[in-house]
């Protein structure tokens, strides 16, 4: 197998056991957001209400004996509960960032992103 069919088959690998996307628009934020925080791990949870979202978490050691990755988006792992993502159907996720609001907390303006993660069955 020559070295450019051996990169190929590798990169089919990867990107078949890649099971979150990403909007450019999401991509960007984490991106933004982890040139100003340093690492950071993404985790699919759902809210008070049961609606899916997105956690940004900051940790050097994040990632806890029952979680998964499911691949990387902007260079930041994003991990799942494994029973809730086998209660889920281990779906595909998609991650996308509401319009980015703008806060001006008196030092300076600041950008917030709300992501969330929505599970797409394969």
């Amino acid at each position: 197998m020559t070295t450019t069919a051996r990169h190929n088959a590798e990169r089919t690998r990867a990107m078949g056991a890649q099971r979150v996307w990403a909007t450019p628009a999401a991509v960007d934020a984490i991106v933004h957001l982890r040139s100003q925080l340093g690492t950071l791990v993404l985790r699919h949870v759902a809210d008070e209400t049961g609606e899916p979202e997105v956690r940004l978490v900051h940790s050097t050691d994040p990632r806890g004996p029952d979680d998964i990755c499911l691949g990387t988006v902007g260079g930041v792992l994003f991990l799942i509960d494994r029973a809730h993502d086998v209660e889920l159907g281990c779906p595909d996720f998609h991650v996308d960032v509401t319009p980015t609001r703008l806060d001006n907390d008196g030092e300076g303006v600041r950008a917030e992103y709300h992501l969330v993660s929505r599970a797409s069955i394969r």
